[in-house]
């Protein structure tokens, strides 16, 4: 049996409430193309998530004009689906750079503070909330009751990102010492880390953790410190659906499950080298879920990329939990 992994996400502090039930299915999308139509979250509303993530390029904003953004949040809000969403669903979520204000952008970004609280509206934070005040909108979500919690780290890769090429930060330090508490000081069973763009796939010539080599093997290297429990990580940027997985020599197989694009899908390219991918990628639109089981010692996670219709064309299943040291 597998025996994963934590992942890492963005958002708000949430903490659990002694009669909430455990969290039994989480959905994670990115990739949302505002004004086109979107049958997979048809799909995800029938699924009726407990807790549902964005993952980046929420809306194609592209504009140093916050009315632009905002506009355009106002239209993804309003999808007839996504209202049903909100409805049963916890949702949470971190930006990538389309929804972030350009392109491939990163720290140099003139708007970026103005952006952070457009992205903090279309998410319904309080006003009062200390992630208003944040340099960049990375947090955490603790969901369920003592024994059965899952943690949701979402990452921040564009407030403080230095330029590709420059082999610099992606984090910047103050996210980095934030994140290193987050996963060494987790109370939780199944911890999920949230990153907008692929972490452990590093053939392919699009964005990626693989851009910044310092900061990859940093995060490596904190996965799989003895106190960091196991993590699966969850990404999408990529217009394309995938699951990786990296042996990297500690007590439990490191996962990584992409899922990109929701509704804007390129076709992919089934042909991309990904020495770290399991079976094959899907380059169609999609959707990530995670179906947790908690019936034994340990949780059992069923991760899945879904197609637009809800069936689950790429799955792998395992526990998350390390094995005792040698």
């Amino acid at each position: 049996m597998f025996r994963p992994f934590i992942l890492l996400l963005f958002c708000s502090s949430f903490l659990p409430l002694s009669g909430e039930s455990p969290i039994e299915r989480v959905v994670f999308v990115s990739c949302f193309k505002e004004s086109k139509k979107a049958p997979a979250m048809a799909q995800i509303a029938r699924s009726r998530p407990d807790v549902f993530i964005w993952m980046g390029d929420n809306i194609y904003g592209d504009s140093e004009d916050m009315a632009v953004l905002r506009k355009k949040y106002q239209v993804a809000a309003s999808n007839p689906d996504y209202v049903k969403i909100q409805d049963s669903a916890r949702v949470i979520g971190t930006w990538d750079d389309h929804d972030f204000g350009k392109n491939d952008v990163g720290r140099e970004f003139a708007k970026k503070r103005e952006s952070q609280q457009e992205f903090l509206d279309f998410l319904k934070v309080a006003p009062d909330s200390p992630r208003r005040k944040r340099e960049g909108v990375y947090a955490k979500h603790d969901f369920g009751p003592q024994g059965r919690q899952v943690r949701v780290i979402l990452l921040d890769t564009r407030y403080h990102r230095d330029a590709i090429g420059s082999n610099g930060t992606i984090l910047g330090e103050e996210q980095w010492r934030w994140l290193e508490r987050s996963l060494r000081e987790s109370p939780a069973e199944v911890n999920l880390l949230v990153s907008s763009i692929q972490v452990l796939p590093s053939e392919h010539r699009f964005e990626k953790w693989a851009d910044f080599p310092e900061e990859k093997a940093r995060l490596l290297a904190l996965l799989a410190e003895e106190k960091v429990p196991p993590v699966l990580i969850l990404s999408g940027d990529r217009h394309l659906g995938e699951i990786s997985l990296k042996d990297q020599g500690s007590s439990y197989p490191l996962y990584e499950v992409t899922s990109s694009s929701l509704n804007s899908s390129f076709g992919g390219n089934s042909k991309e080298v990904n020495r770290l991918r399991v079976g094959e990628n899907f380059g169609r639109n999609n959707f990530g879920m995670l179906t947790l089981s908690w019936g034994g010692d340990f949780p059992v996670i069923e991760a899945a990329v879904c197609d637009e219709n809800g069936e689950k064309v790429l799955k792998a299943k395992f526990s998350l939990q390390k094995s005792s040291p040698k």
